[in-house]
C-alpha cells in the first residue's frame, strides 16, 4: 500500500507552519543559499524550528538545494547540506550532479524538476545513481507517468498546481541571456511573461505585442486518483514566492481531494503523515492568485494552455457588464456571486489590455462604482482577482490539525493512573499516588472528570473518548486534575517527538558505471555543467565531451535559449499534425521570430518530438537568414 503525500511550498517558516497546520504532509523550503528562489532564503535555525513543528505530525521538511554550483561554492554547499541534516530536514532536493560526488548526509535525495525528468530513460538513470525520488517534468502526460511508474522503483513526485515554466525545466537560458539572471541559479527574471511580436522572415507581423510564452497556471485537482494509480506518491503545489493565503487555500483544496481518495480507496492508499485536519473555510483555488487554469499536457496537446493577452492574475469570472451610466455600471452576476466594496476587479478593454479596478460601492440594485470607469464597455466580461470576503475569511479562520486520542483512568490502592493512546498506536501512562477521597456525588464527579480530561486547548491532541473506572470515582480538585492532564499530554507529545526519526536514504546501491542515456554522448550548454565535480560525475557515466554550462561562458550569443512543448505554430493554426480550429495566416514564410523592443529570437520546430526551440538571434542577423 502506497502513501500519498501533499507537498506544499513555503517562502518562510510562518507559511511553512501554516501549510502543516492546514494538512500538508510535507513542505519544501529554501535555505539561505542554493535554493532556486534566491529572494526567499531561510536560515538553518529557522528551518530547524519548522522541522520540529512538522515532525509533531510526522510531516516532513525538504530543503531545496537545487541550483547549479560553481567550483568556489562546492565547499559551502557541502557544509550547508550537513547543517540542514543536523537541523532535522528529511530530504535534499538537488539539481547539480556534482553534489553526488560529495560526502552527503544519509538522508533521501530528490532529483529536482530542474534535472529535466521528462523521459523514462532519465528517471531510470537517476534511480541508478542514488536518488530516492524524482520530481517529474510538468510536461509528462498521464501515459508518460504510467510508463515511468511501471518501469522504476523510485518515488515519483508531480506538480499538480501553480505557475508553469514554459521551457522544459532546467533547459531555459532566456533570463540569463536577457539580463544575466540565471533561472538555474535561482534568479529568473521571467522574460517569458513579457509581450512579443511574432513575425515571419518577410517581416510580416503574425501577432502584435502579445504574451506569446505566458502559460496559464496548472490545476490537476480533478486527477488525484488517476495520478495516484499511475504511480505518483507526492502531489506538489508550486509557489515558494506566494503569500500565506495562496498556500493555505491550495493546501486546503488538495487536502480535501486527497482525503476523499484515502477514504474511498483505503485498500490502495494510506496517509503519509498523522493528524486530522478540520478546515474552517471552503477552499476555492480560483479565489487566490491564478492566471486561469490548464491541465497542460496531462491527456493530450490542447490550445488552452496559454493566455496571450496578459501574464497577470485574472481570478474568476463574476459576470458581464449590462449597462453603464455616469461613473457606474451594472454587472449581470453569474452563479449567485456578489461583489462588495474592497473587491479587486479586472477586464479587457477594447485594445485587449487588462485593466484593474477596486470596488468602492455597490447599491441594492447591483450598480457598481469603482476606482476606474473609463474603458469599461457593455458586454465586457468582469473578473474578480481579489475577493475581499474570501481573503478576510482566510485571515480569520481557525483551521486545526489534531492527533485523535483516547484517555483512560484507573484508581487502585490510592493510585490514579492516566493513560493516553493515539489512533496510531502510540501510548503513555502516568501514575499519581495520593489519598484522594471517594466522590460523594458520582454523577457530578463523572461529568467533571469527562469534561476536564477532554480539554486539550492549543495542544495537537483531540480526545475522542475518556474511559473512567467502574464503581467508585475519586474526588480530584479541578486544579490538580487539570495539572495531571497537562502533564500527561506534555509528556506524551515529548515522547512522540523523541520517537520521530529522519528517514534514511533508501537507495544506497549506486551504480557508478551506469551509462547516461545513450542519446547524449556530448553535453553542450544544456548539460548545465559549471564545476569540476559535475564534470567528474558525467565522465564516470560515459559522457565523453562536456562543454561549459551557459552561466559559465563568456560568449553566450547565438545559443539555444529554450526548448518548449508549447508551440506557436500549433497555436496560430499552422501545425501539420494537430487541428486547432484556428484560421491560419496566409503566405507565411519561415523562419519565424519573436521580437521585443530589445531582443529577437529565432523559432525552430522539431515536429518529430513535438517541441519548439527558441534561439538567440541578434538584431544584426538578417531577417531572412
Amino acid at each position: 500500500m502506497r502513501s500519498l503525500e501533499l507537498l506544499a511550498p513555503a517562502k518562510n517558516i510562518e507559511i511553512g507552519m501554516a501549510a502543516i497546520n492546514h494538512g500538508a504532509d510535507a513542505v519544501y523550503i529554501g535555505p539561505s543559499n542554493f535554493g532556486a528562489r534566491d529572494a526567499v532564503g531561510n536560515s538553518v535555525s529557522d528551518i530547524a524550528k519548522l522541522t520540529k513543528h512538522a515532525h509533531r505530525f510526522h510531516s516532513k521538511i525538504f530543503a531545496t538545494m537545487n541550483t547549479l554550483l560553481f567550483d568556489n561554492e562546492l565547499e559551502q554547499a557541502h557544509k550547508l547540506a550537513w547543517q540542514l541534516y543536523d537541523a532535522g530536514v528529511d530530504a535534499l532536493i538537488i539539481q547539480d550532479m556534482g553534489m553526488l560526488e560529495m560526502d552527503l548526509p544519509p538522508i533521501p535525495l530528490h532529483a529536482s524538476t530542474q534535472t529535466h525528468n521528462l523521459h523514462l530513460e532519465k528517471v531510470q538513470f537517476l534511480e541508478k545513481v542514488g536518488f530516492d525520488r524524482v520530481v517529474l517534468a510538468r510536461e509528462c502526460s498521464i501515459k508518460d507517468i504510467e510508463e515511468i511508474g511501471k518501469a522504476t522503483n523510485v518515488e515519483l513526485e508531480a506538480f499538480v498546481a501553480g505557475a508553469l515554466c514554459v521551457s522544459l525545466s532546467g533547459q531555459c537560458y532566456m533570463s540569463n541571456n536577457v539580463g544575466d539572471r540565471s533561472a538555474n541559479r535561482g534568479a529568473c527574471g521571467q522574460p517569458c511573461r513579457l509581450p512579443f511580436d511574432l513575425v515571419d522572415s518577410n517581416g510580416t507581423k503574425l501577432a502584435n505585442q502579445k504574451h506569446l510564452l505566458s502559460l496559464k497556471d496548472l490545476n490537476l485537482s480533478d486527477y488525484v486518483l488517476p495520478l495516484a494509480r499511475a504511480g505518483i506518491k507526492s502531489f506538489k503545489i508550486e509557489g515558494r514566492l506566494k503569500d500565506e493565503s495562496y498556500v493555505i487555500n491550495q493546501v486546503g483544496s488538495f487536502r480535501k481531494r486527497i482525503d476523499f481518495v484515502l477514504d474511498k480507496y483505503g485498500n490502495e492508499f494510506t496517509a503519509d503523515s498523522q493528524g486530522k485536519t478540520t478546515l474552517d473555510f471552503d477552499p476555492a483555488m480560483e479565489k487566490t492568485y491564478n492566471r486561469g487554469f490548464t491541465t497542460y499536457f496531462y491527456e493530450k496537446r490542447n490550445p488552452e494552455i496559454v493566455h496571450f493577452d496578459s501574464p497577470k492574475a485574472i481570478g474568476d469570472k463574476v459576470g458581464v457588464v449590462k449597462q453603464i451610466k455616469a461613473n457606474q455600471y451594472l454587472v449581470e452576476m453569474q452563479d449567485g456571486k456578489k461583489l462588495i466594496p474592497g473587491d479587486g476587479l479586472c477586464f479587457y478593454d477594447k485594445y485587449e489590455k487588462l485593466q484593474g479596478m477596486k470596488v468602492e460601492h455597490v447599491d441594492n440594485e447591483g450598480w457598481i462604482k469603482t476606482s476606474l470607469v473609463m474603458g469599461v464597455r457593455v458586454g465586457a466580461e468582469i473578473y474578480r482577482n481579489y475577493d475581499q470576503a474570501f481573503n478576510k475569511e482566510l485571515k480569520s479562520q481557525k483551521t486545526v490539525r489534531k492527533i485523535e486520542s483516547d484517555i483512560s483512568m484507573t484508581w487502585k490502592n490510592h493510585t490514579i493512573t492516566l493513560s493516553i493512546k493515539d489512533i496510531y498506536g502510540n501510548s503513555l501512562s502516568q501514575s499519581y499516588k495520593e489519598p484522594f477521597e471517594v466522590a460523594s456525588n458520582k454523577e457530578k464527579a463523572e461529568q467533571n472528570l469527562q469534561k476536564s480530561l477532554k480539554k486539550t486547548g492549543n495542544t495537537i491532541f483531540l480526545i475522542n473518548e475518556v474511559t473512567l473506572p467502574k464503581g467508585e470515582l475519586p474526588f480530584i480538585p479541578s486544579g490538580k486534575l487539570n495539572q495531571m492532564r497537562r502533564d500527561l499530554i506534555d509528556a506524551f507529545e515529548a515522547k512522540r517527538n523523541a520517537e520521530y526519526k529522519q528517514a534514511p536514504r533508501l537507495n544506497t546501491e549506486i551504480d557508478d558505471s551506469y551509462p547516461f542515456p545513450a542519446k547524449i554522448q556530448k553535453w553542450d550548454h544544456h548539460g548545465n555543467v559549471l564545476n569540476k565535480l559535475a564534470r567528474q560525475f558525467y565522465t564516470k557515466h560515459g559522457v565523453t565531451e562536456i562543454e561549459e554550462g551557459f552561466e559559465g561562458r563568456e560568449d553566450k550569443s547565438k545559443l539555444r535559449l529554450m526548448t518548449t512543448k508549447h508551440c506557436l505554430r500549433y497555436q496560430i493554426g499552422l501545425c501539420d499534425e494537430y487541428e486547432t480550429f484556428v484560421t491560419p495566416p496566409e503566405n507565411v514564410k519561415y523562419p519565424l521570430f519573436l521580437q521585443s523592443k530589445k531582443d529577437r529570437y529565432k523559432l525552430k520546430f522539431n515536429c518529430k518530438d513535438c517541441v519548439m526551440m527558441i534561439d538567440d538571434a541578434p538584431e544584426e542577423e538578417e531577417v531572412n537568414s
